[in-house]
């Protein structure tokens, strides 16, 4: 089958040990002139009360957020918020025997929504918002999570970055390789269909998102918000301006949208330009 293109404050300490919790902090703009901040949607005015967001996902139309909220003990599962473009909260799912953090990150193929938790990759269906079924991804847990058409890329607090080929069969394990060691700390990731790259983000503490061509290689590590620490990571595609999406975990946990558009000449181009006169 081939599949259709496209952190109570403290959590207790076996939790705490595996899964970045989100700390508090006023963060400050990066430098970065490419990566403009275009949107922002603070997850707590728009009405998840809660600081154990980790995950993040685009269905074409609207926005997945996932919750730990097993980590607050308030369920024995976490949770999907669906929202607009707008940052208004449309609906909220329970995720399917997702445990303590629930699922991680999220990627979208157009008829399901994709997301990391242990070692499987649960997928649910992006109309019915019903789990559907899984595979067998290679890191226990899997946390970021992309998918650029044809395969998926996972990564787990690593610089490596793991590339999987599935063969559509639910309960199957999906072959997979090093496909680059260029990440800094790889928690979210997002498949760039215009730019033909993957963005990774850390939940280092440094504010930083990796840009990692469609071969592995490194073209860039990019600073946008000093010393911050991440979740998740999606594209938004809204015509005309291509947006990349990271879930900052802070006070408040927000997402935050960058123009990534390949509209913006850089000294190499021009320089080739200068040369023709």
């Amino acid at each position: 089958m081939r599949l259709f293109s496209l952190l109570m404050v403290l959590a207790v300490a076996a939790f705490a040990m595996t899964d970045s919790a989100p700390h508090a902090g006023i963060t400050q703009p990066g430098t970065d002139t490419w990566l403009e901040e275009i949107a922002y949607i603070d997850l707590t005015a728009s009405g998840i009360a809660s600081v154990y967001n980790v995950g993040c996902g685009w269905d074409g139309t609207n926005f997945w957020v996932t919750n730990g909220l097993a980590q607050g003990g308030s369920a024995s599962t976490g949770m999907f918020y669906i929202l607009d473009h707008d940052g208004v909260l449309l609906d909220s799912i329970v995720q399917n025997t997702a445990p303590g953090w629930g699922l991680r990150d999220l990627c979208c193929d157009g008829t399901y929504m994709y997301g990391s938790v242990s070692t499987a990759i649960d997928y649910y269906d992006i109309t019915t918002g019903e789990k559907v079924g899984a595979f067998t991804g290679p890191i226990n847990p899997n946390r970021a999570l992309a998918y650029d058409g044809m395969c998926f890329y996972t990564s787990s607090f690593s610089t490596d970055v793991n590339q999987l080929t599935w063969d559509g069969v639910s309960g199957s394990t999906a072959a997979s390789t090093v496909w680059s060691t260029q990440a800094t700390s790889a928690y979210g990731a997002a498949w760039d269909a215009i730019n033909d790259c993957l963005w990774v983000t850390s939940a280092n503490s440094t504010g930083i998102i990796d840009q990692i061509a469609a071969d592995g290689s490194l073209i860039d590590h990019h600073t946008v918000i000093a010393a911050a620490t991440y979740g998740g990571a999606t594209m938004a595609m809204t015509s005309p301006i291509n947006e990349l999406f990271v879930l900052e975990q802070g006070d408040p946990d927000a997402l935050h949208g960058y123009d990534v558009n390949p509209d913006a000449l850089d000294r190499e181009t021009w320089g080739s330009i200068k040369s023709l006169f």
